[in-house]
C-alpha cells in the first residue's frame, strides 16, 4: 500500500483558509494519485483544523500525544478507494 504523510501547510488569512486548504488537499491528492492512504497530525486545540480534516474525509486514529498543558497532538488518517 502506498502511503503519504502531510506536514505543515501554511495558509493565508481566516477568510481564505477553508477554500484554499480544500483546494490544496485536492491538488496534493491528485498529484500523488498512487497513494491509497494519507496520514497527518494536528493540534487538538486548533478546532478549525480538526473540523477541516474531518470535512475532507480524515478520521482520527486514536493516537494522542500530550505535549504540554496547552497542546495535544492528534493523528488523522484517510483511506482512498481504488487499486
Amino acid at each position: 500500500m502506498v502511503r503519504h504523510a502531510l506536514n505543515t501547510l501554511p495558509t493565508l488569512g481566516r477568510e481564505y483558509r477553508n477554500d484554499i486548504a480544500q483546494k490544496v488537499f485536492s491538488i496534493i491528492e491528485d498529484m500523488y494519485n498512487d497513494a491509497r492512504y494519507w496520514e497527518l497530525d494536528t493540534i487538538l486545540q486548533e478546532q478549525g483544523n480538526c473540523y477541516l480534516y474531518e470535512k475532507l474525509g480524515y478520521r482520527r486514529t486514536g493516537e494522542i500525544k500530550q505535549i504540554n498543558d496547552e497542546m495535544t497532538i492528534v493523528s488523522y488518517e484517510k483511506h482512498l478507494k481504488g487499486l
